[in-house]
């Protein structure tokens, strides 16, 4: 085995309770980072996650922009979340795949089945290698985009090619695409009502600013359904919308990084609103 594949390697040996928190050993986070940069980097590789929400999910990585599913730590608060709250069997929906990782981590622990809308094609050929990595998972393509009704789109491909965002959106207003692309966009009701999809237990919702339109979209499904939701807020102003609108059809709500009720337009920063059915 070559030097550079033994490292790779290595983060298997790491305890899992430290490798979230060896960026903050100044000494061993420096190596850990050189390493990465000039005795791993650019090679890609299939890498299986040993530890964590994502433990046994199988990825295609090329470090170092990967390290973050490398380690399993990526999104960490958010996969700890998910798989705390959702059910052995439950129909997930993941809005806003990217690249996967979400749907992967929910299928992986007992998701019955997991929607993926993500409109992104470079990010649905990543979904198609996860896929292909992990056969027994049970991940439903849908290569659209998720709002208020049903139609078609201008999509922004981001500078960071696998980001995106519907061009009505505001999130990151003057940072200008890479290029732009014309994609469906469906509403949640209506694919419902088409029996396209069946009824969620689960939906996270990441979407760069669009995710008050996705709910405005699932009025029906969320009031006769009642899943649980967690939303990535990129807003004070989308906060207060999707807090008011779901609090009205009967959520309690709570954001799993800090406290809500703390949380002002002053000292916003992008959070996930976690809303569970009252009662």
């Amino acid at each position: 085995m070559s030097l550079k594949r033994m490292l790779i390697s290595s983060v298997n040996l790491l305890p899992w309770g430290i490798r979230d928190n060896i960026r903050k050993i100044p000494v061993v986070a420096g190596l850990q980072r050189w390493l990465v940069r000039n005795a791993m980097s650019g090679e890609t590789f299939e890498h299986r996650i040993n530890a964590g929400p994502a433990s046994g999910l199988k990825m295609l990585l090329t470090l170092p922009e990967d390290k973050a599913y490398w380690t399993g730590t990526c999104e960490l608060d958010v996969t700890t979340c998910l798989v705390g709250e959702m059910q052995k069997g439950a129909v997930c929906y993941d809005i806003g795949s990217h690249r996967g990782f979400i749907a992967g981590v929910m299928a992986i622990n007992g998701a019955s089945e997991v929607f993926c809308f993500e409109p992104n094609p470079d990010n649905i050929e990543s979904i198609g290698q996860l896929t292909r990595l992990n056969p027994d998972l049970t991940l439903t393509v849908k290569q659209m985009a998720v709002g208020a009704e049903d139609g078609n789109a201008t999509f922004e491909i981001m500078p960071e090619t696998s980001m995106g965002k519907l061009s009505t959106s505001t999130f990151q207003d003057g940072v200008g695409g890479q290029r732009t692309i014309d994609v469906q966009i469906v509403s949640l009701d209506s694919m419902l009502s088409r029996q396209e999809i069946s009824p969620p237990s689960m939906m996270k919702i990441d979407i760069e600013g669009a995710e008050f339109d996705a709910l405005c979209g699932a009025d029906k499904l969320i009031s006769e359904h009642k899943p649980k939701l967690l939303i990535e807020i990129h807003s004070f102003d989308l906060l207060t919308r999707c807090q008011a609108w779901l609090v009205e059809r009967g959520y309690r709500l709570s954001v799993i990084q800090t406290d809500i009720d703390g949380i002002t337009a002053t000292n916003f920063r992008v959070c996930h609103l976690l809303a569970r059915p009252a009662g």
